[in-house]
């Protein structure tokens, strides 16, 4: 035995600690899925095995030829592996799977190449899809989409929150991750050493090894290669793609929509004739300014602020919405279904589309326009709202950095901007700034400017953001939910606690409200949510209401479910108020103003006359029809002479082809 093992303390003290390490990850898995025996056994074998796999000596290799043979074997290993994160490699077509093993076998031959021996070199190559395919796992469990090119932009804002989320380690989890540690092992125990060859050779190599990544790239990029492959090109749905086309096939096709592809039929004159129907019909009209009874704008943007009443009726300890679904049978305000392209995250994109009145549907799938778009000075909502004569104030109490607000604000003409170090001795929960200090500080802006021009306020929350699985001191679940009493899980407890938050954004709103009933400007404040939370909220819900997770992707009518908060319109004067309205987030500016009864822009004018026709377009989906009678339809569906491709002229015209943009008609 002494020739196969190695009793040094050395090799004894590292199998302990891996051991260790492995059966802590197994009691995550009890936690996060409750007591399995089978598993928790199964756990704590393999946990041993693996840890005393390190006993085994060094000088045990296996022979060359096998080492040989290993090089093209272990990545499909591996691929396999990476697919069972979030879905099953059956779900892949023979010829899409080969385009992904290559991916994993040049990076395999690149480790080989660069690290000069099969032993680092398939160990590289195990390690980086591993890494990638836990952080597109958790990825897809805080938003519920998967992880595309250019969340590198957006690596700084995911860090800063990244505390507040809990990593759970289902028992799924950890057996891929025992999987990918097998491999590991495995090729560690490769014998074919290059690292004696001439360091020319190597090099040669590894540059060829490169010139092989960056041409798979390239290649799989090309809508030649997509074809051939027979590669999902719907982006309407980013989790089936990513199951039916691969993780590193469906990331690598995705480069090609890090740019804003122009749209089919368009030109500087073409957006010019589309722009000149709204000025004809305006031209008549006197645009006055912003005077004193002209009334305040307050908008709350409100972190994962929803109504998950959306998925069906389910019962609660008690009402988390008491005071904002009592407003729905009262005439003081106007509650309706807004559409968001977004869900679960990516918050930045809900206010791009409020304040500049453009649609995510028109860009890459996952693209953030204000970290890859918003570049210069842009057309927004506070930009016309200041040439109005109204002072214009962004406030966001968190980092200044994030999704790059602190350039992009100004770029959208705020002229003042308040971010966490301006918000003093504010009450924190979950160590955000809670709803009712960030709802103080406009309150605040509005005492300080009394008698001035009217103030137009636009705030994005964060006491609601994700991360509800943890243990907190200051955050109770007071809300519970019926029929999982004995029965809680974390997520129905992460639920819970979410509910409980919303139940305090609804106490702050009517402190708010009661506030500015009170004063005597006139003022109206419209809250709407920016997106739902991650689907493993909502899914205590479904089970509730007898359903499978999986529903959400049956119909786009189900899929839509997901994508839809309520906007609050309210006001200390009479306001007319609609009923049953639906809209979405690319329209509710225009849509503002026009209920105030103040001049739009020629965009927002353009954009006023196709939302009686599609008063719904997201990134997702779009609808058609009337309130009470939308028809919700996929974007493959759209057909070719559509007033929405027009749409996407325009804003081509406004947010890429900037140099030659249309100011006079966007502001």
């Amino acid at each position: 035995m002494n020739r196969i093992f190695d009793y040094s303390k050395k090799r004894i003290a590292a199998a302990g600690v891996v051991a260790a390490i492995l059966m802590i990850l197994t009691g995550m898995a009890v936690k996060a899925d409750g007591l399995t025996a089978w598993k928790l056994a199964l756990g704590i074998f393999i946990s041993l095995l693996l840890g005393g796999s390190l006993l085994i000596r060094k000088e045990l290799r296996f022979p060359k030829w096998v080492s040989a043979l290993l090089i093209p074997l272990l990545p499909i290993l591996t691929l396999c592996l990476t697919e069972c994160f979030t879905h099953v490699p059956q779900d892949l077509t023979p010829s899409i799977f080969f385009l992904n093993y290559l991916a994993y076998l040049i990076l395999c031959l690149l480790g080989c190449a660069v690290f000069g021996s099969t032993r680092s070199g398939l160990t590289f190559g195990t390690l980086v899809p591993m890494i990638f395919g836990l952080v597109n796992y958790y990825v897809v469990s805080f938003r519920s989409s998967p992880i595309v090119p250019w969340d590198l932009y957006s690596m700084g804002t995911a860090a800063s929150v990244a505390a507040n989320y809990n990593l759970d380690v289902p028992f799924h989890l950890l057996f891929v991750i025992f999987g990918f540690l097998a491999v590991i092992f495995v090729g560690r125990r490769t014998s074919l050493d290059f690292r004696k060859k001439k360091w020319k050779l190597r090099l040669v190599s590894a540059v060829a090894s490169v010139g092989l990544l960056f041409g798979y790239v390239q290649a799989v990029k090309t809508e030649e290669v997509g074809e051939l492959a027979g590669l999902d090109t719907t982006l309407f749905t980013p989790n089936v793609l990513y199951r039916n086309n691969g993780l590193i096939a469906a990331f690598v096709s995705n480069l090609k929509f890090m740019d804003v592809e122009k749209p089919d039929g368009y030109s500087v004159s073409a957006a010019e004739k589309l722009a000149e129907t709204v000025e004809t019909e305006t031209e008549n009209q006197t645009v006055t300014k912003a005077t004193k009874e002209s009334p305040n704008i307050f908008v709350i943007m409100n972190e994962a602020f929803s109504d998950l009443a959306v998925y069906g009726d389910f019962e609660t300890s008690e009402d988390y919405m008491p005071f904002i679904h009592s407003l729905k049978e009262s005439e003081g305000a106007e509650i309706g279904e807004l559409y968001v392209s977004v869900k679960g995250g990516n918050t930045a994109n809900t206010e791009f589309e409020f304040l500049t009145g453009n649609s995510m549907g028109f860009l890459p799938a996952g693209s953030v326009p204000y970290q890859q778009y918003i570049k210069q000075e842009q057309p927004s909502l506070a930009r016309h709202l200041g040439a109005l004569g109204y002072v214009t104030s962004a406030l966001h109490p968190y980092r200044a950095a994030g999704w790059c607000r602190d350039k992009v604000y100004p770029w959208l003409g705020f002229e003042n901007t308040y971010f966490q170090s301006d918000f003093e001795n504010p009450t924190k929960l979950r160590g955000y700034v809670d709803d009712e200090s960030a709802f103080r500080k406009l309150t605040e802006l509005y005492e300080e400017r009394k008698g001035e021009n009217p103030l137009f306020a636009f705030e994005v929350t964060m006491q609601n953001h994700g991360g509800y699985s943890k243990e907190y001191a200051d955050l109770f679940p007071d809300i519970r939910l019926n029929g999982y009493e004995g029965k809680e899980t974390t997520n129905t407890e992460a639920t819970e606690k979410y509910l409980t938050l919303i139940q305090k954004t609804d106490v702050a709103f009517k402190e708010l409200t009661e506030y500015f009933a009170s004063q005597e400007e006139p003022t109206v404040i419209l809250m709407f949510g920016d997106h739902q939370p991650s689907d493993y909220i909502c899914n205590p819900i479904l089970r509730l209401m007898g359903q499978d997770s999986s529903i959400r992707e049956s119909s786009v009518d189900e899929l839509r479910k997901g994508y839809v908060v309520p906007y609050i319109l309210w006001s200390n004067y009479d306001l007319e108020k609609e009923e049953d309205n639906a809209i979405s987030a690319n329209y509710l500016g225009g849509y503002l103003l026009d209920k105030i009864g103040l001049p739009l822009s020629g965009y927002q004018g353009w954009l006023s006359g196709l939302r009686e026709e599609y008063p719904v377009i997201t990134a997702n989906f779009y609808a058609e029809g009337a309130d009470d009678e939308l028809t919700f339809h996929k974007w493959e569906e759209l057909p070719s002479g559509s007033g929405v491709r027009d749409y996407n002229i325009l804003q081509y015209n406004n947010l890429s082809d900037w140099k030659h943009r249309l100011t006079n008609f966007f502001e």
